[in-house]
């Protein structure tokens, strides 16, 4: 650990610390006591339960990390079945032609959040020579099934978006036939 990371407290203790070892050593030696051990081991002691604190929070800090993680790829994933679904419904299938800018750009994203995820296939064409294709075919079970999964874990108001999802996907890529549980009242 460098001095610049150590507090101001944390090195006038290790400054006292080596000090008093050194006095104690001395003490220690010349009336055979054990003071400076004893000292030691307190201070050590000390030091083992801060430790096990800071690696306390760094653990609850780390499961909040990854839920606060989870909730920021079922947002993607929520807006994503929107677009990409309502998308489907107006051209019949979901083709992406990434000489268009924009539609490269939302290529790249479906790739990194569906396809790399296993929640989507891609399949290319050679439309002409160097130029393809990309047809998308999303997993739309497995979506819901993650969706529902985040709904789960989610505070009301995200819930509600996911459940939003949820019957969008059941009434109109499955045909209605998903767990009437999840929907809405």
């Amino acid at each position: 650990m460098s001095a610049r990371s150590q507090s101001l407290r944390d090195r006038l203790e290790l400054r006292v610390i080596r000090l008093l070892t050194t006095g104690l050593a001395l003490f220690d030696g010349l009336f055979n006591v054990d003071w400076g051990e004893r000292l030691l081991k307190r201070q050590g002691d000390r030091w083992e339960a801060k430790l096990v604190r800071l690696q306390e929070e760094v653990d609850r800090l780390e499961v909040k990390r990854g839920r606060v993680q989870a909730q920021v790829e079922a947002l993607a994933l929520h807006a994503a079945t929107i677009y990409l679904g309502g998308r489907s419904l107006v051209h019949n299938e979901l083709r992406f032609d990434p000489a268009d800018p924009h539609e490269e750009e939302i290529l790249d994203a479906t790739v990194n959040l569906l396809v790399k995820n296993r929640l989507a296939a891609i399949e290319d064409r050679e439309a002409e020579p160097g130029h393809h294709i990309y047809y998308l075919e999303p997993d739309w079970v497995a979506i819901r099934a993650r969706l529902a999964e985040a709904m789960d874990l989610a505070a009301p108001e995200a819930a509600e978006l996911y459940r939003e999802s949820v019957t969008f996907i059941e009434e109109t890529f499955l045909g209605g036939g998903g767990d009437s549980s999840l929907r809405s009242e």
